[in-house]
């Protein structure tokens, strides 16, 4: 959880980041408004299965806005 928090306070595209692994789900990331993943036009909404994905999904070559 620590690594979602820093990533969150570091990386200012991202507006929210929901853990929703205790509820069989993935980790829910949203991005500010004006901003989208690179790999999904129109796209600011998506769910990773790892820490590890959501830090490489959210890297900035990632994210366009």
């Amino acid at each position: 959880m620590k690594t979602l928090t820093k990533l969150l306070a570091a990386r200012p595209w991202v507006a929210f980041i929901d853990d929703e692994r205790h509820l069989d789900n993935s980790i829910i990331v949203t991005l500010a408004k004006g901003y989208e993943f690179a790999d999904d036009k129109g796209c600011g909404v998506k769910g990773f299965d790892t820490v590890a994905e959501v830090v490489a999904g959210t890297a900035k070559q990632q994210i366009r806005g």
